[in-house]
């Protein structure tokens, strides 16, 4: 049965009421951090957030958007942003041993992490952290490292592409590696060997992690490592207990989804989430995530939204819940 001209105008009211609702969170979020300062959601001495980019390029003329990415400049805006407002960037090594000896955390203190290992992490966002003088944690996808092919996970169309930068696109190679340790702000740490989907494959995934520290032990001299998870959401099955307890087992100091939450000191260090970063983020609603601010209003625009009808078509409707992050690229 088809759908009448007023079905598809109600659910265009819904979706435009739903990326309302999106507006306003990320508005209140900013607003709320700068107004009202931590939510409850950030409880001083024991939460932290962490941030997780990926690329970080400029776009391509005449190219589409790269995917994942924040600009230079807007990396820049960015952690420059939260420096001034108060905020103290801390490499991950440094929160495990504050855990380690029962330590509380300053109030405001973060971390930078990016994930999969791009060649632009090297030559755009290193120039960018030591300027701030803000430490990172790159997590590699290990196979791919100086192979000068594309990332087989990577959904940027114009990837490879003329007039696309290589930098770009490309993994790092191994001799960029070695020198982000060499600056000593950049940690360097396992995404997988081969950054697969590794549900229900629970042999193939500690096999590939095995591979994964082996690498960074040979080739870059990393005796123990920390570990986040390809995709990464609970949800979906991309990380979890089962997956974690694995990671543990092969002696990873800690395991990060991509569940968008602060992260608890004295929870448990195979779980913690991060906040994916995007172009769209100002220093002020990145303040409200990692404040607490943004998942507390989160929390409240999901119940709101369930009183929304979907927008699904029937055809959307019948796809698999658990394939359709892969097809389309969406969690990394």
């Amino acid at each position: 049965m088809s759908m009448t001209s007023l079905e598809y105008s109600q659910l265009d009211l819904v979706a435009q009421a739903r990326h309302l609702l999106r507006h306003v969170q990320r508005g209140a979020a900013a607003w709320s951090a700068a107004l009202l300062g931590e939510s409850s959601y950030a409880q001083g001495g024991r939460q932290f957030g962490i941030l997780m980019y990926h690329r970080v390029t400029d776009s391509a003329p005449g190219q589409p958007e790269p995917t994942w990415n924040v600009t230079p400049a807007r990396l820049r805006e960015q952690l420059g942003g939260l420096l001034k407002r108060g905020f103290q960037a801390w490499p991950l090594r440094k929160v495990l041993e504050y855990r380690r000896r029962r330590m509380p955390l300053p109030r405001r203190m973060f971390v930078v992490t990016f994930d999969d290992g791009y060649a632009n992490n090297f030559t755009q966002a290193l120039p960018i952290l030591s300027e701030l003088k803000v430490p990172a944690t790159v997590f590699l996808a290990t196979a791919y490292l100086g192979t000068g092919e594309p990332f087989p996970f990577d959904d940027w169309a114009a990837k490879g592409a003329a007039g696309v930068p290589a930098d770009a696109w490309l993994p790092l190679s191994l001799d960029q590696c070695r020198q982000l340790q060499r600056t000593g702000l950049i940690e360097l740490a396992a995404h997988t060997h081969t950054h697969q989907d590794f549900r229900g494959r629970l042999n193939v995934f500690r096999d590939d992690l095995r591979q994964c520290r082996a690498f960074l032990r040979d080739e870059l001299d990393i005796p123990e490592a920390t570990f986040a998870f390809p995709y990464g959401t609970k949800k979906l099955g991309f990380s979890g207990p089962t997956l974690a307890r694995i990671v543990r087992e092969e002696g990873f100091r800690c395991s990060l989804t991509t569940e968008w939450e602060l992260a608890c000191i004295d929870g448990d260090r195979f779980d913690w989430g991060r906040f994916q970063v995007d172009q769209r983020d100002s220093a002020a609603v990145l303040a409200g995530k990692l404040t607490g601010w943004f998942s507390w209003l989160r929390d409240g625009g999901r119940q709101l939204a369930s009183y929304l009808p979907t927008r699904r078509s029937a055809t959307e409707a019948r796809e698999s819940l658990a394939t359709a992050p892969l097809r389309l690229g969406r969690f990394r």
